[in-house]
C-alpha cells in the first residue's frame, strides 16, 4: 500500500527506475515523463545517444512494474543531433525511432501513437544544415494490445469553416473506387467538440524556473484525461519542477513523482502545495477534474 500521508501525492528524491520497481506492482494507470534529451547537455548529465536505450531501459522496466494491465506509457522527447565534425555536418540522431521500435519489439508494449507537438515558440539552435527544430515526439503506448481511452475528454473545438461545411454538405461516394464515403450522407457535429488530433501545437513554457527543462501543462493533461479516471494513480519518473503532478491533482488523480535532485523535489512540493487547500479541520482538500475543491 502507498502512504501519502493524508495527501493525493507523494514525492521522492530518488531515481525513478528503482523508485518505480519499490512501489507496488500495477498500482498506476498512466506512466509519463519527459526524460533527458539524447546528447543534450544538462545538469543531470548527457545521455549519449550511444548509450540512450541503456539509460532508459531500467526506466522502462520500472514503469512496466507498476502499470497496470490497463495502463499506458508516455514519453515526451526530442531527438538532438550529432555534433559536427570536420568531416560530418550534424546528423539527426534515430535513437528516439529506435526506442519506439524496441518499445514493441523488447518490452512487448503495444504502439497507440507516436504524436507530434509542434512547439510555437521553439529555442533558436543557430542550425544551418537542417531546418529550425520546432517539434517534439510523444511516444505513446498500451500495456494491452487492446486499449480503451476517454476520446470525449480530449475533444476539441471545432474549426468555425468545418461547421459551415457540417451544416449544408452532403458527403457522397467518390467514382475513383475509394470506399471510406459508402453511402451518401451528412456529418451532425458532436455536441462535446471535434475528434482530436496527433499533433498538439502550443508553445513552450513561460514559466521560469530553475529547472531547466520545464514543460507546459497542456502536455501531460491530454495524457492524464485520456489514460486515466478520477482516483487512479499516475506516475512521474522524471518529476522536475512538478508539472505532470499538478496537472494530475488538479484533475482529481493521485500522483508519485520521483527526482534525483532535492531541489527539484522541493521546487515540486512547492507547486503541488499551491494546488491543495486545508478546511477548517486541517483535510487535505483537492480539485476535482472540474475545478471543484472537495
Amino acid at each position: 500500500m502507498l502512504d501519502f500521508a493524508g495527501k493525493d501525492y507523494l514525492l521522492k528524491c530518488q531515481d525513478g527506475a528503482t523508485g518505480m520497481l519499490k512501489l507496488p506492482k500495477g498500482c498506476a494507470k498512466l506512466v509519463y515523463g519527459s526524460p533527458p534529451y539524447p546528447n543534450a547537455e544538462r545538469n543531470y548529465g548527457v545521455w549519449k545517444t550511444t548509450e540512450y536505450i541503456d539509460k532508459i531501459s531500467p526506466f522502462i522496466d520500472g514503469a512496466l512494474h507498476v502499470l497496470s494491465d490497463d495502463g499506458f506509457l508516455v514519453i515526451n522527447v526530442k531527438a538532438n543531433r550529432e555534433k559536427k565534425t570536420s568531416h560530418a555536418s550534424s546528423r539527426r540522431s534515430l535513437v528516439i525511432e529506435k526506442l519506439a521500435i524496441m518499445l514493441e519489439e523488447k518490452w512487448h508494449m503495444f504502439c497507440v501513437d507516436i504524436e507530434i507537438w509542434v512547439k510555437g515558440n521553439p529555442v533558436p539552435t543557430g542550425l544551418r544544415c537542417a531546418c529550425q527544430d520546432g517539434y517534439e515526439q510523444n511516444l505513446w503506448f498500451s500495456v494491452s494490445p487492446k486499449w480503451e481511452i476517454n476520446i470525449d475528454a480530449i475533444r476539441r473545438p471545432y474549426e468555425s469553416h468545418s461547421l459551415e461545411t457540417y451544416s449544408d454538405y452532403e458527403y457522397k461516394p467518390r467514382g475513383n473506387g475509394l470506399t471510406y464515403v459508402r453511402k451518401k450522407k451528412t456529418i451532425d457535429p458532436n455536441p462535446i467538440g471535434a475528434l482530436p488530433l496527433n499533433i498538439i501545437t502550443g508553445g513552450v513554457s513561460a514559466k521560469k524556473g530553475k529547472h531547466q527543462a520545464m514543460q507546459p501543462a497542456y502536455l501531460p493533461e491530454k495524457y492524464i484525461k485520456a489514460c486515466t479516471n478520477s482516483g487512479d494513480l499516475v506516475v512521474d519518473p522524471w518529476v522536475g519542477s512538478g508539472t505532470t503532478g499538478v496537472a494530475a491533482v488538479e484533475l482529481g488523480r493521485r500522483f508519485v513523482g520521483f527526482d534525483v535532485y532535492q531541489e527539484y523535489i522541493d521546487i515540486a512540493e512547492c507547486e503541488m502545495k499551491a494546488v491543495v487547500k486545508e478546511d477548517s479541520h486541517g483535510r487535505i482538500c483537492e480539485k476535482t477534474a472540474t475545478g471543484k475543491v472537495e
